[in-house]
């Protein structure tokens, strides 16, 4: 299967999906450009300084709800990643396998970031601290599947609408894993602006660590 072609064909639909056709179009000339001439750098030469994705964002007015708006974002760094490493492959005259993207493509990291009181060390978790922790392995996974199966574009949909059975289920997976190690959660995105424990308002940034022995985070002293 054309991999190249099937991510950045992905590309294009998110972007006509939120309604940024004028990326749309970009990804668009790109496509034509690989099938055309077999040009697989036309597309990353757009994130130069010079090119139209230099110091992209995702325009956020487009998308009213906060949890779309993360995934969307999320999913569209992961596209560029694999499309920057399938463009590798094919550069390099190396066929790429789904094993080795499977293997190495979004690796789950071991340490959650949380929001921490200065004053009291009281640490609480919010769902956007659980999304940025889950989101790598789960986006990896639904892009590599969508890839092998050829459905990529259906994948990225139940992305970037939070619609994704994986999302939920290891949502819960943390939320347990919070609850076994008695610290507080809400299921709200957002950022924790006070203490409800000791009232303060220095809120800064923890960091636990996922326990390999038993189903906790330990937290980690800076």
């Amino acid at each position: 299967m054309d991999y190249y072609l099937m991510t950045l064909n992905a590309i294009k639909k998110l972007f006509v999906d939120i309604g940024m056709t004028k990326y749309s179009d970009v990804v668009g000339e790109c496509i034509e450009k690989w099938k055309k001439d077999g040009d697989c750098d036309a597309f990353r030469k757009t994130f130069d300084a010079n090119g139209v994705f230099a110091n992209f964002r995702i325009d956020t007015q487009l998308i009213p709800n906060v949890e779309k708006c993360f995934w969307t974002a999320n999913t569209f760094s992961a596209l560029i990643a694999m499309s920057a490493q399938l463009a590798f492959f094919y550069q390099k005259n190396i066929e790429p396998e789904i094993d080795f993207m499977r293997k190495h493509f979004g690796i789950a990291g071991e340490v959650m970031t949380v929001s921490k009181c200065s004053d009291c060390g009281r640490l609480e978790a919010t769902l956007t601290d659980i999304d940025k922790y889950i989101s790598k392995p789960v986006i990896a996974k639904r892009i590599v599947d969508g890839m092998e199966n050829g459905n990529l574009d259906e994948q990225v949909e139940a992305l970037i609408n939070a619609g994704a059975d994986e999302i939920k289920r290891e949502r819960r997976k943390v939320i347990t894993r919070l609850e076994n190690s008695s610290i507080p959660y809400v299921e709200s995105y957002g950022r924790v602006k006070s203490c409800l424990k000791c009232g303060k308002k220095n809120i800064t940034e923890g960091k636990l660590l996922k326990s390999m022995n038993e189903n906790i985070f330990i937290p980690l002293k800076k």
